[in-house]
């Protein structure tokens, strides 16, 4: 009787390790919290490489992704770089409710010298690299197709004023288009997204219809 409850453990265990490691195995069909995604906090190639394995599954597998602010601003800095028409360093984006708040800086000797004119006497104490930040909210114009609505922007710390900032909007190009308000930037949005929105604090991306 001893053998045979000795024997009954031993199966137990066996089978209790057999059904763990199946678990474990197939942990990804199973919900649970090993299916969250690591929470990124800072900018950095791991954020940029967790913003890039959920567009992955977007274009892959039709899923509708969310990206916090260090996620973005990681997949913007190490991802598309090339692709900025802009001069702006360490670029930063994030998210507040339905606000979106872009920051970095901006090294004085790529600022054209017609707008450092422009700021007459001022122009001597510009720093050689300023602060430069854009608060505004997210809309869509057409699909894969979207338009940072500018509210407020400041210059080395200081507030531009909207007829000024709306002034150097003005001379962007390519901003004659369609449906585009004067105080909007159009822009693409990655491959394989059709549309975006800012909700809760985070980037809301869905897939382009197929």
């Amino acid at each position: 009787m001893g053998r045979r409850g000795a024997a009954g453990k031993v199966v137990l265990l066996v089978l209790l390790v057999v059904v763990g490691a199946g678990l474990w195995f197939f942990r990804g069909l199973i919900p649970g919290p090993w299916q969250r995604d690591p929470v990124i906090t800072e900018v950095s190639e791991a954020g940029a490489a967790a913003a890039e394995a959920k567009l992955e599954r977007l274009r892959n597998d039709g899923e509708t992704v969310r990206m916090n602010g260090a996620e973005f601003s990681s997949y913007m800095r190490y991802r598309m770089s090339p692709r900025f028409a802009v001069d702006m360093e360490l670029p930063t984006v994030n998210f507040a409710g339905d606000q979106v708040k872009v920051a970095g800086r901006l090294p004085k000797d790529r600022i054209p010298a017609s707008q450092l004119r422009q700021l007459g006497a001022a122009a001597e104490f510009v720093p050689d690299t300023a602060d430069v930040a854009v608060d505004g909210s997210l809309r869509m114009i057409g699909s894969g197709r979207a338009a940072l609505k500018v509210q407020s922007a400041s210059f080395a710390r200081v507030p531009i004023p909207r007829d000024r900032f709306l002034s150097i909007l003005d001379r962007i190009g390519g901003m004659d288009e369609p449906g585009l308000e004067r105080d909007e930037v159009a822009f693409q949005l990655p491959p394989g997204v059709g549309a975006a929105r800012v909700e809760n604090g985070e980037l809301v991306l869905e897939p382009a219809q197929r």
